[in-house]
């Protein structure tokens, strides 16, 4: 196990078969957390595949060799009796998994971590048994107004990038997945050098060292290189539109603007604009929005991804009024934002805001290591710390030159759901 660095109290380790490990004590409680975060999301399944790493998501809590309904140790069940809180998540990037463990039971985690990454051993009766959870997931995605809406409009926004397909995956690529088509993708992107192990708690680091030693130091690296993503997306030289009719008991706005990666020089100041504009109830959004009238709520994401995303404002029209005149009212403030900027008590409360977020992110061994894999998922694991140093030091001039940059309207992608019931 080789020290690359520490920083904000982390240190970055590298184990000979390329895993990174991520460590910080924590002595506040007696606990520990463990999150293992793969470098693959829908980001990376190609045509035919989409949805494979969210049902793997579910796969890899059935059968390991080590850890299994037949020896008594099936994945959940083992460590939940012990007091354990286990969990996984899937998104654009990264695919983790993660729990929070009594910090003298640390061992017992890791050792399962290390044998679902190579020795999972699902089968076409346990993908059967779990796609019924998959469809039913799917199905709420269809009858929930923002996500329908907002994977309309990425769809829309991205033309050749892998963003553009929902998470989820599409209905005909869940409804064709197999038990050895899955096992194919899981031999390709499986592996300890695509995977950064963190481990955040009351645990010594010779300790924790020895442990990660012992049950992730004999796995071998992938027997190939990891497939690389390499599609770019075109630059968007027009404006795009999308609009839906349904019975979903109330209309939508959504407003997307092309931005940069998370770890661009601009992303930190587009991340305060974002906050200056539907950052709460002190939003300009919000009182040009919701205090007239004319929506009942604004919200906005803008996430850290690995490659350029977008910022898109979401607002759910106040009953009566008209959907095309709210994003005319939302188009418009956005672009006299772009023309003016912050003043300095607007970026005084997005710093008093990042700071308060930051803290809450962090609160607790679980919330940290949960919120390092969004940044080790966007490229950089120190990212969410620098975004937030970056973000003190901003000026008013910082963030009307990358509103000027990027809110423009070749970069825009508009959508609407008009509510039909």
């Amino acid at each position: 196990m080789k020290k690359i660095r520490t920083a904000y109290g982390i240190s970055e380790y590298r184990l000979e078969n390329g895993l990174r490990f991520l460590f910080k004590r924590v002595t506040a409680a007696p606990v520990a957390a463990v999150c293992v975060t793969f470098h693959v999301g829908s980001r990376n399944e190609a045509p035919g595949h989409t949805g494979s790493t969210h049902i793997l998501e579910h796969l890899l809590f059935k059968d390991t060799e080590h850890f299994n309904r037949h020896n008594g140790k099936a994945i959940t069940d083992y460590l939940e009796w012990f007091g354990a809180y286990i969990n996984a998540t899937t998104w654009l990037d990264r695919t983790n998994y993660f729990e929070l463990v009594p910090s003298d039971k640390i061992a017992e985690a890791l050792e399962l971590e290390a044998d679902r990454m190579r020795n999972s051993l699902f089968s076409e009766t346990d993908l059967q048994s779990e796609m019924t959870v998959v469809r039913n997931e799917y199905e709420r995605s269809r009858n929930n107004p923002f996500e329908l809406l907002d994977e309309e409009v990425m769809a829309k926004a991205y033309t050749t990038h892998p963003y553009r397909i929902p998470t989820i995956g599409t209905k005909e690529d869940i409804e064709h997945s197999t038990a050895r088509k899955l096992h194919e993708f899981y031999d390709v992107f499986y592996w300890p050098n695509n995977a950064t192990l963190t481990i955040i708690g009351d645990v010594p680091f010779v300790e924790a060292k020895k442990l990660v030693l012992k049950y992730f130091g004999p796995i071998p690296p992938s027997p190939h290189p990891i497939p690389a993503m390499s599609t770019v997306e075109p630059r968007q030289k027009v404006p795009r539109r999308i609009s839906l009719r349904k019975p979903m008991g109330v209309s939508i706005v959504e407003l997307a603007y092309k931005i940069t990666e998370g770890r661009h020089k601009d992303y930190p100041a587009l991340y305060a604009a974002a906050i200056v504009l539907a950052g709460g109830y002190s939003g300009r959004l919000e009182r040009a929005l919701v205090d007239t009238g004319l929506a009942a709520s604004v919200s906005v994401a803008a996430p850290a991804l690995f490659d350029p995303g977008v910022m898109s404002f979401t607002v759910h029209v106040a009953e009566g009024a008209a959907p095309a005149k709210v994003l005319a009212r939302l188009r418009a403030e956005v672009a006299r934002f772009a023309k003016e900027g912050p003043t300095q008590d607007e970026l005084v409360r997005v710093q008093e805001r990042v700071r308060s977020e930051a803290s809450s992110r962090r609160d607790g061994a679980l919330n940290e290591a949960r919120a390092l894999s969004e940044s080790v998922a966007a490229g950089d694991w120190m990212l969410d710390y620098r975004v937030e140093e970056t973000i003190e030091r901003l000026r008013p001039g910082d963030v009307a030159r990358v509103a000027k940059k990027y809110f423009i309207k070749t970069g825009e992608t508009a959508g609407i759901l008009n509510n039909t019931a």
